[in-house]
């Protein structure tokens, strides 16, 4: 079934970049997850479904468009959760974000996934003065990455890096960590997005960190994703 809500709430110094509705995708975990968001309201299909998102995601990416009544060309953009995380995941989102964007000439929106997950905790738990995230890599180590909260959203303190998982980060006092996975949101995904800038679709590329691909060179990884601490503040 797909969820319609009013707009989740918009953290507060808003990019004017974003003005139209914006399609997010979420693939990197146990949800495939699709939403429109909108300055007025947000459309969304959530499904758990591990290891069937290539199946699934286009499917509801028709049908969430299809009940907003749009046309891919009516969209400011794709958002989709750019990692680091799951190799088949991430991909899956950024392959099919990209080939949205070009066949419907948008833009493309990266959102790291650490910041939806650490978002999603935030507004559970608005008291608290931060999160130290830390999501499951290979057996053994995690992504590890830290957001202050604040009263306009989330501040990048930290973000990802692959560590030991019994070597996190500290938790400064007052701050929370997450360490379970918890199904992410698309409608989450959007909303941030409507403070990123857009990219041409060909940018459309996962986040890496270091020891992340060994495949690549690591001292590349970072900069041909374009990740900086600025880039995941919300």
């Amino acid at each position: 079934m797909i969820r319609k809500e009013s707009k989740l709430t918009q953290p507060a110094g808003k990019s004017e970049t974003v003005g139209g509705t914006v399609l997010a995708l979420e693939t990197t975990g146990s949800a495939c997850s699709v939403a429109l968001v909108s300055e007025g309201e947000v459309l969304e299909l959530t499904r758990i479904a591990p290891r069937r998102h290539n199946a699934l995601v286009l499917k509801m990416v028709d049908a969430v468009i299809a009940a907003g009544n749009l046309d891919v060309r009516d969209l400011e953009g794709v958002a989709y959760s750019a990692g680091p995380g799951s190799f088949t995941g991430v991909r899956i989102g950024a392959a099919i974000a990209q080939g949205i964007a070009f066949g419907g000439g948008i833009s493309v929106f990266p959102v790291p996934t650490s910041e939806v997950a650490a978002e999603q905790v935030r507004r559970r738990n608005r008291s608290a003065g931060g999160v130290v995230v830390a999501r499951g890599s290979r057996t053994g180590w995690v992504y590890a990455a830290r957001y202050r909260f604040s009263p306009t959203g989330l501040e990048c303190e930290d973000f990802d890096a692959l560590v030991p998982e019994d070597a996190l980060p500290a938790v400064p006092e007052g701050w929370l960590l997450s360490r379970r996975e918890q199904p992410l949101r698309a409608a989450v995904l959007g909303t941030l997005a409507m403070n990123k800038p857009k990219l041409d679709p060909e940018r459309a590329v996962p986040f890496y960190v270091d020891g992340d691909s060994p495949w690549r060179k690591m001292d590349e990884s970072r900069e041909d994703a374009g990740v900086t601490g600025s880039s995941a503040d919300g």
